[in-house]
């Protein structure tokens, strides 16, 4: 059963085999490849093919002969027999000139960095030269040449003496102002108007009112920025006081009529845009620290009027009216709301 192509053919005896000539006849046992010569030279010669030195093949030859051994022992049988990889007997590869003691290791390299100013100028200053002998007269040449006037900086002198920054110091003392590095003053960004006494201070207009819920939000708002940063502020509250709106319209003309407003040491900052904007960017904190406001609870400790800076009258009460005689006359010593300021933080 199957097919033709699955029974078993018998190969001819006499096989096709081309004349000696031809390029396709060769012998593959006549081929040496190199790693089978290297094999049979290693299995030929065995003691040139190893690496193990002769006196340590005797050496454990030695051992094996008085017995069996332990691993330690024969560790410490050969110590002795440490090659040396220096050694020219050794090692034939090292030759005996060339071998020498280790050398040190060289010093780390100087920078030519500095980081001060001092140390630039002792970098550039000209090193003391040693002075001369007495015996041996000194002979002075003048040397000067005439030049074009022009400023030169000397390196070799100090950076403190150098011709631009004494030029700026002449000009800053012709001017009348103090040498030295200019500071810059943040509050020169805003129009000066100082309120009656509010020069060195800190000084917000506002009202606790809430007729107008927008300006009584603003007005919250700006004073609970101002007590975050613990900043002792003056607070007129036009509500309470009728001047103090009569001040503000007077300094920022009808925009008074809008509060609250903001003054730093005779300095107009704004309304409760610009001071949320402020201390939202964080530049809020930082004119806090550049102008040196005074910091502290101010008088929102004040134990008699808790920081509103007005207490009721104490001669009418609150009413404005005192009896004279038998006749009604109007108090001198409150406002038309019947307050007076507090005695202990006025």
């Amino acid at each position: 059963m199957g097919c033709a192509s699955s029974k078993r053919v018998d190969v001819a005896l006499d096989v096709y085999r081309p004349a000696p000539s031809s390029f396709a006849v060769f012998d593959i046992n006549s081929i040496e490849e190199p790693w089978r010569v290297a094999n049979d030279t290693e299995f030929e010669n065995p003691e040139k093919s190893t690496h193990v030195p002769a006196l340590v093949l005797a050496k454990i030859d030695k051992l094996d002969s008085d017995g069996p051994q332990s691993w330690d022992e024969v560790s410490k049988a050969l110590e002795d027999l440490k090659p040396n990889l220096n050694d020219p007997i050794v090692n034939p590869t090292v030759n005996p000139i060339n071998v020498t003691k280790s050398t040190p290791p060289k010093p780390p390299l100087k920078t030519s960095s500095f980081h001060t100013l001092e140390e630039l100028d002792a970098k550039l200053s000209p090193k003391p030269e040693k002075p001369e002998k007495p015996n041996k007269p000194v002979v002075v040449v003048d040397t000067f040449k005439p030049k074009v006037p022009h400023p030169v900086v000397n390196k070799s002198s100090s950076l403190k003496n150098n011709i631009f920054i004494m030029m700026d110091k002449q000009e800053r003392e012709k001017e009348g102002k103090e040498p030295g590095p200019a500071r810059w003053d943040p509050l020169s960004d805003y129009p000066e108007l100082i309120p009656p006494g509010g020069s060195d201070t800190v000084v917000l207009y506002s009202t606790s009112l809430g007729g107008v819920r927008k300006t009584y939000e603003d007005c919250n708002r700006v004073r609970s920025i101002l007590e975050n940063h613990q900043v002792v502020f003056d607070e007129r509250d036009v509500s309470l006081h009728g001047e103090f709106l009569s001040e503000l319209r007077e300094l920022i003309g009808e925009e008074g009529r809008v509060v609250p407003r903001l003054f730093v040491k005779g300095r107009y900052i704004g309304g409760a845009e610009v001071v949320v904007g402020l201390n939202d960017a964080g530049r809020l904190a930082r004119l806090w620290s550049r102008v040196r406001v005074e910091r502290g609870v101010g008088r929102q400790g004040c134990d008699g009027c808790g920081g509103a800076r007005f207490v009721p009258c104490l001669d009418c009460g609150g009413s404005c009216k005192i009896v004279v005689g038998d006749e009604k006359e109007r108090c001198s010593k409150c406002n038309e709301n019947g307050l007076a300021h507090c005695p202990l933080c006025l």
